[in-house]
């Protein structure tokens, strides 16, 4: 069986399913010859309902021939390759010669034993094509539509895992980028304070190993407690206030439960890391940012502000902002969905984000 093949067990959940394929199979067969057994006895008086049975049973192998040749022959084969006239030429001349075998049988076998005192029609081919076909490919109809609905489903599930796989390597190249990105603009700290000889390096740089720590083995999962994410950015805050002294005016301002809830890791930092990049890192009197993280329910609202030159406008498309920032709203976007909105604006020299998630209570598989 094809790899890209499934099943009937898989679809309905049945796992012995492939091993008693021939008895549900047989099964089927076996019912659908009673059933009609049954409606022929039925609408004809003068057919006792054994020699009904008797008649189906001699005729209900062609069927199976056509359902068999049709599903998993002719529809895999040509159908689904897109070879249509291929299929219909094959198609209807297997259901000519379906139709005659039929039509034999019941000439031959079927009248001779069961009904010897049936008059013998004058003519092999005067008959009724149409309604032998109706008769034969009844079930031929039926298996197909469960064969195209199974190779719709398997077109769908593996359409999702590509899609899934796409989005999964997607994030993984997106979160690899702001580790180099993060340590590089760290590192050019650490060298600006080796250059002044401060007595903070030594500091700084077990500060930036627990951070680096925290970044490569505990961001590997889908989510993380949002309480170690808020540990993440306090640390560093931490380290920038190492390097602006008492220059930087910071205010972190933590309210609601931070406790139980989850959230995909790196998501915040990348804002705050932003506004000292490209704002006060360029600001010459007095920066300042005030950072709000507020919890209502599930619901973050959180909230960056900083003053930015002027003179220097931000580009709230977010294609020249910098690698940080353009890598986590791809990130939110693949993440989150609708389940987030996001909005930057720069205002009479004041930079500001206002980031809102839908947080969950148990952290999400990968």
């Amino acid at each position: 069986m094809s790899k890209n093949t499934i099943t009937l067990g898989e679809l309905t959940g049945w796992k012995n399913y492939n091993n008693y394929r021939f008895l549900f199979h047989l099964a089927l067969w076996l019912f659908y010859t009673f059933a009609f057994a049954y409606i022929y006895a039925l609408f004809y008086e003068s057919v006792t309902l054994q020699k009904s049975l008797a008649q189906y049973t001699l005729s209900v192998w062609i069927d199976v021939m056509a359902t068999y040749l049709t599903v998993y022959f002719l529809i895999p084969k040509y159908l689904l390759r897109k070879k249509y006239l291929y299929f219909a030429l094959l198609f209807f001349g297997a259901a000519i010669v379906f139709i005659l075998m039929q039509r034999a049988v019941l000439l031959f076998i079927t009248y001779p034993v069961l009904f010897p005192d049936y008059k013998k029609p004058e003519s092999f081919i005067k008959f009724n094509y149409v309604f032998t076909f109706f008769n034969i490919y009844v079930m031929p109809a039926i298996f197909a539509s469960v064969k195209l609905f199974e190779y719709w489903y398997m077109n769908q599930k593996r359409n999702q895992e590509l899609e899934k796989e796409k989005m999964e390597s997607e994030l993984k190249f997106l979160k690899s980028q702001i580790h180099p990105h993060f340590l590089f603009n760290t590192l050019n700290n650490l060298y600006a304070l080796t250059l002044d000889k401060s007595d903070k390096a030594p500091e700084v740089v077990v500060k930036l190993s627990d951070l680096l720590s925290y970044m490569l083995y505990e961001c590997n999962a889908a989510e993380v407690p949002l309480e170690k994410e808020v540990q993440l950015l306090q640390d560093y805050l931490a380290l920038e206030k190492i390097r602006y002294y008492d220059d930087l005016n910071i205010n972190l301002d933590i309210q609601g439960r931070i406790n139980r809830k989850y959230i995909a890791p790196l998501i915040l930092l990348p804002f705050v890391e932003n506004g000292f990049k490209h704002g006060l890192s360029k600001q010459i009197h007095h920066p300042w940012i005030n950072i709000t993280l507020n919890i209502e329910d599930y619901l973050l609202n959180f909230t960056v502000e900083n003053n930015s030159p002027s003179e220097e406008k931000a580009d709230l498309t977010g294609y020249t902002e910098g690698i940080g920032l353009k890598n986590v709203r791809r990130r939110l976007d693949l993440i989150y969905g609708n389940q987030h909105t996001l909005e930057i604006a720069d205002e009479e020299g004041i930079f500001r984000i206002k980031l809102r998630i839908k947080l969950h209570p148990q952290p999400k598989e990968k």
